[in-house]
C-alpha cells in the first residue's frame, strides 16, 4: 500500500511521460513543454486509486485476507500466534490451532488526488512553479465473524465479573505447589539427587513451570499488552488444559505429598460474535486498540511541492528536465486503522525527471520520462511488526526515525493524433523502491518499547515489504481546444514484487489553461 501512498502523494505529482509534439497541445500527464515568458499555466490533475486486493511477493491477495476464511487465527495476527504456542504447551496437544470461528471480510480502500499547479514562465523555455494537493483517502468494509469452528473465546479476566478473583487463587495456589516441590528438592527429598524418584520429581518441575508460565501468558499476556483469547472450554486444546492440570496436582498430592492446589483454570464459555470482537478490537488494554472497521475517510493536505523545468529542443523531438522539491506539510498517518492509507510522507524530498518526446510522421508521438527520487528523512509513529502482521497490539506503538526509499520510475506512452484536436495512445509505467529504513530515536525507546512487548523487537521489522517493484499499463485520450486543455486516462496495476503493492485501477482527468500576464 505504501507504493501507491508514493505514487500519488509524492512522485506522481510530476505526472507521466504521456506527452506529444507542439501541434497537439493536451495530453493526459506532463508534457516536455513550458508556459511562454510572462505566461501563468493552471493546471488542476485530479485522479483516484481504487483497489480492494494486492500483490505480495508476485501473488495476489484480497485486503481482507487475513480475516477471511474457516480459521481466523495465528495468520496475520501475532498474539494470536502467541496464545497457539502456549496452549499447545499447556494442552499437551502439540498440533493445537486457534480460531476465534470463520471469518469474512470485505475492503476497498481508495485515494483521491486533487493537485492544483501554477506555472510561470520565466523565459520561452524555463519555468518554475507550485502543487498543492489535496488527499481524500477512504476505507469501506465489511466484517462477519461466526463462531464456526472456534477454539478461543473472549478472555473472561477483561470480561467477567470474578474471574480476576479466580485466576488469582489458581495462580497463587499453582506457583505455591511448585515452589514447594522445588524447595523439597533441593532439601534432598525423593531420593534426590540421584535417586530415580528424583528424576520423576524435576521432570514435574520442569513441566508444571512451563505448564503454568504457559497459561499466565494466555490470561495475562506479556509485558503490558494484555491477551484477549483463552481457550474454550469445550473445546479440544479446553479439555487438554483441564486434564493437564488434574493430572499435575494428582502427581503433586499422591506421589510427592504436595498439597494445596485444588483450582481448576478458569476457561472462556463464550465464543466471539462480530459485534464482541469489534469490542477487542477497539480495546487498547486487552485487546488492539484500532478504530473499529468502518466505512469512513480522511481529508488532509498533502505534501506541497516546488519545481523548475527547462525544456530543450522543439519539432520532431524535444527533451525537458525538471527538479522537484517536495516539503512536508501532509498530514500525519494514523495508527488508529487497521488498514491505514497515509495522506503524505511528510518529509523533505527530491526528485529529478528527464521527459522526451519524438515526432514521427506528424501523427505519431514517442513519449518516454525517467524519475528519480530520494527523501530527507522524518519521524513516524509505527506499531513495530513484522509486515504479515495485521492486528498489531497498541502496546507496539512508538515514533520512529523514518526514510522513505529511493525510487526509480519509466513512463512510456506513445500517442496517435487522429485530427488536430484529438488523439489516443496508451500508457506503460514500472517503478521500483528500495526498502525504506527505521530507526528507534533512541535506546530509551527500544527498551520501553521491550518492556511492553515483553521482549525486544528490533526496528528493522519494518523494512520487510518495503522494497518493491510494480509495472502499469492503461489507455489515454486527450483533447485540445483553443482556449482549454484535457485530458483523461485510466490504468491497471498488472504485477508488483515485494509488497505489498495495491492492484490498483487509476482514473487521471488533466485540465490545464494558460495566461499571458506581460
Amino acid at each position: 500500500m505504501l507504493i501507491v501512498v508514493s505514487l500519488l502523494v509524492g512522485p506522481a505529482l510530476t505526472g507521466g511521460a504521456l506527452t506529444g509534439g507542439a501541434a497537439l497541445a493536451a495530453q493526459a500527464v506532463n508534457r516536455t513543454d513550458t508556459p511562454k515568458q510572462g505566461a501563468v499555466r493552471l493546471r488542476f490533475d485530479p485522479r483516484i486509486m481504487t483497489w480492494n486486493a494486492e500483490f505480495v511477493n508476485a501473488s495476489l491477495m484480497p485486503l481482507g485476507a487475513p480475516l477471511t476464511g474457516d480459521t481466523v487465527g495465528a495468520v496475520g495476527i501475532p498474539v494470536i500466534a502467541r496464545i497457539q504456542e502456549d496452549v499447545r504447551t499447556a494442552s499437551g496437544i502439540p498440533g493445537f490451532i486457534a480460531s476465534i470461528g470463520q471469518g469474512t471480510f470485505n475492503a476497498t480502500q481508495d485515494i483521491r488526488v486533487m493537485p492544483f499547479t501554477a506555472e510561470f514562465g520565466l523565459t520561452d523555455r524555463f519555468s518554475i512553479g507550485v502543487t498543492v494537493p489535496v488527499v481524500r483517502s477512504a476505507m469501506r468494509t465489511h466484517f462477519v465473524l461466526s463462531d464456526s469452528g472456534a477454539s478461543l473465546g473472549a478472555n473472561p479476566f477483561a470480561r467477567a465479573a470474578g474471574a480476576d478473583v479466580q485466576y488469582d487463587a489458581f495462580f497463587n495456589q499453582f506457583g505455591s505447589a511448585l515452589t514447594q516441590l522445588g524447595n523439597n528438592i533441593a532439601a534432598g527429598a525423593y531420593g534426590c539427587p540421584s535417586g530415580p524418584q528424583c528424576a520423576g520429581a524435576q521432570a514435574l518441575l520442569a513441566q508444571g513451570t512451563a505448564v503454568r508460565d504457559a497459561l499466565h501468558r494466555t490470561v495475562y499476556g506479556v509485558g503490558a499488552t494484555g491477551s484477549p483469547f483463552v481457550p474454550l472450554a469445550g473445546s479440544d486444546a479446553g479439555i487438554g488444559i483441564a486434564t493437564t492440570v488434574q493430572q499435575m496436582q494428582n502427581q503433586l498430592q499422591t506421589l510427592y505429598g504436595v498439597g494445596g492446589f485444588t483450582d481448576q483454570f478458569l476457561l472462556s464459555t463464550d465464543t466471539l460474535n462480530t459485534d464482541e470482537f469489534a469490542s477487542l478490537l477497539n480495546d487498547a488494554t486487552y485487546g488492539f486498540g484500532y478504530n473499529q472497521f468502518r466505512n469512513t475517510w480522511r481529508y488532509g493536505l498533502g505534501d506541497v511541492a516546488l519545481q523548475a523545468k527547462l525544456r530543450l529542443g522543439g519539432n520532431p523531438y524535444a527533451v525537458s528536465l525538471a527538479g522537484q522539491v517536495r516539503l512536508p506539510t501532509g498530514a500525519r498517518d494514523t495508527i488508529l486503522e487497521v488498514l491505514d492509507l497515509p495522506i503524505a510522507a511528510h518529509q523533505t524530498a527530491y526528485e529529478v525527471t528527464l521527459t522526451q518526446e519524438l515526432t514521427v510522421a506528424r501523427h505519431l508521438w514517442l513519449n518516454l520520462a525517467v524519475r528519480a527520487g530520494t527523501a530527507m528523512g522524518s519521524t513516524r509513529a509505527r506499531r513495530v511488526a513484522s509486515v504479515d502482521a495485521f492486528l498489531v497490539p497498541f502496546q507496539a506503538t512508538t515514533v520512529l526515525n523514518w526514510d522513505v526509499g529511493d525510487y526509480l520510475a519509466v513512463d512510456f506512452a506513445p500517442l496517435y493524433r487522429f485530427t488536430p484536436t484529438f488523439a489516443v495512445g496508451f500508457t506503460a509505467s514500472y517503478w521500483t523502491q528500495r526498502a525504506d529504513l527505521y530507526t528507534y530515536q533512541s535506546v530509551q525507546d527500544s527498551l520501553d518499547l521491550a518492556g511492553r512487548l515483553g521482549g525486544p523487537t528490533p526496528a528493522s521489522v519494518l523494512y520487510q515489504g518495503t522494497d518493491r517493484e510494480a509495472l502499469r499499463v492503461g489507455l489515454a485520450v486527450t483533447y485540445a481546444g483553443p482556449k482549454v486543455e484535457g485530458g483523461f486516462t485510466v490504468e491497471k496495476t498488472l504485477n508488483g514484487e515485494g509488497g505489498p503493492v495495491a492492484e490498483t485501477t487509476v482514473f487521471r482527468i488533466v485540465m490545464r489553461v494558460d495566461w499571458k500576464m506581460f
